[in-house]
């Protein structure tokens, strides 16, 4: 087993990200800093007593993050082991990579953590949904979300995920190209439509995504930016953004009223929301609330399952004999005929695949968390404001738990490998109280496509150049991921 330090040093030539030079936080550090910004400048950390990378002596590792995300957390993985403390401008940050420290902080101690200062950037968006709520309130609506996610629920929606896969795969035909991951977002954002909302997507798919698009660049815009404006300030990008929001809201809101008037009947998550009762005091959810709760299930149902299922083709468009195995398990399980609920259990190859794709691209890349007083983990220390960052995209490649960790292996899956491994050396769905709440919805949905494809048709890479990759919100590919499609 290699060394922890050496985790990327022997990286294949098919990595995405080129080979990082090393950054010496001693010459950083030593860099003077101008009088006249010195009443703006950070306090400086050495590294003999926090030790990190150095960086630039206003910004520290913000120009870092803005060009090269992932490969600057790889850096400090390789340099300084499983604590690194670094700068983001003015926000002291630490990149924290054990598991077991890992667990402390989302799950032991986590009642001494909220959540990172990042996510306020997609308050515009989400509200006060689950994603970004915090203590009693969040407790109260996670109770009254939870049903629409039981597992009866989610097999459930088995129906509406196979009729839409399956209006996917009529349109394809033997020979043509197609760009698999707009086909994985548009699919998943219809399933997400019918299951989440009762409606069919359909003909608003352009203008959704098109918003959304705006969404997201504008949350790396602020993460990317020294001091970011506030919402409030007339500008270009907030006016836009705000824009954008609107058009968002009266779609929802549309709908909200539709299903109110109608009773609010129906097996989907926004009848679920119309009808849920808390059991101690009786009340229901407001319709801000639901807004907002309906906005967080749908950018999350759709777009973190789109990612897995775009990563997973494109590794098993460049590893054709594990698709092949992937297409006759699909196969025997299907035997030619729509699936149902109680075939996804079967499907214990394509949930491996789902599992390695994910660990090799997590959706869900990195995690952060703020201590609300001084604490120590694992022997580090916290200062109270710390921005926490745990990353999947780190520890999911660490060779202390996965041998080879380069290699796209789903057989690793085999004999309990999960129950063998530390319990936060894999956590695509995060962890703790705050665990995604639609992880088994996603694993389901994910499972069922895969083999509905697989069992009609073979996708080959047309390109055998690496694809990009975009750390947004979540990990998105960065370019198209285009693939011939073959009729079996």
């Amino acid at each position: 087993m290699h060394n922890v330090h050496n985790l990327h040093k022997h990286r294949q030539a098919s990595q995405e990200h080129k080979p990082l030079q090393r950054f010496s936080p001693t010459l950083a550090t030593k860099k003077a800093v101008p009088k006249k910004f010195a009443a703006f400048a950070y306090p400086m950390i050495t590294p003999r007593t926090l030790p990190g990378p150095g960086g630039h002596w206003l910004l520290g590792a913000l120009p870092r993050l803005r060009t090269d995300m992932l490969g600057f957390f790889e850096e400090c993985f390789r340099e300084h082991g499983d604590a690194a403390y670094f700068r983001v401008a003015n926000r002291r940050s630490m990149l924290l990579s054990h598991p077991d420290d890992i667990e402390r902080v989302l799950v032991t101690e986590n009642r001494r953590f909220i959540k990172n200062y990042a996510l306020i950037f997609l308050r515009p968006l989400l509200g006060n949904g689950l994603l970004l709520n915090e203590g009693d309130s969040w407790l109260r609506q996670r109770r009254l979300i939870q049903p629409a996610f039981s597992k009866q629920r989610v097999e459930s929606y088995a129906p509406a995920m196979v009729e839409c896969t399956q209006r996917m795969l009529d349109q394809w035909r033997d020979g043509e190209q197609r760009d698999v991951a707009r086909a994985m977002v548009e699919l998943t954002m219809a399933i997400a439509g019918r299951t989440l909302l009762g409606i069919d997507v359909g003909a608003r798919f352009d203008e959704m995504t098109r918003h959304l698009r705006v969404v997201m660049f504008d949350f790396l815009a602020r993460f990317g930016a020294a001091v970011p404006l506030p919402y409030w300030m007339p500008t270009i990008r907030n006016l836009r953004m705000k824009h954008t929001v609107r058009k968002l809201d009266r779609i929802l809101q549309q709908l909200i009223d539709q299903r109110r008037a109608a009773g609010g009947g129906g097996g989907d998550f926004l009848s679920l929301l119309l009808n849920a009762k808390d059991e101690e005091d009786g009340r229901g959810i407001s319709d801000r609330q639901i807004r907002d709760e309906v906005m967080t299930m749908f950018l999350a149902g759709h777009e973190t399952t789109a990612n897995a299922l775009a990563w997973t083709w494109s590794l098993l468009g460049k590893h054709l004999d594990i698709q092949q195995r992937v297409c006759d398990e699909a196969q025997a399980v299907l035997g030619g005929r729509p699936p149902t609920a109680t075939d996804v259990p079967k499907l214990t190859f394509c949930e491996m695949v789902i599992r390695e794709s994910m660990r090799l691209y997590p959706p869900a890349y990195v995690v952060g968390r703020r201590p609300m007083e001084d604490l120590t983990i694992g022997g580090h220390f916290l200062p109270a404001g710390t921005n926490v960052l745990m990353s999947q995209w780190i520890v999911h490649r660490d060779p202390r738990w996965f041998a080879d960790p380069l290699r796209f292996d789903p057989d690793r899956w085999a004999d309990n490998l999960a129950g063998r491994l530390p319990k936060y050396a894999y956590f695509p769905f995060g962890g703790g109280q705050r665990v995604c709440i639609g992880n088994a919805f996603a694993m389901f949905e994910a499972t069922l496509v895969l083999a509905m494809i697989a069992e009609r048709f073979t996708l080959e890479l047309t390109s055998d150049k690496p694809i990009r990759i975009r750390p947004a919100v979540t990990l998105r590919p960065a370019e198209s991921i285009m693939v011939k499609v073959k009729a079996l």
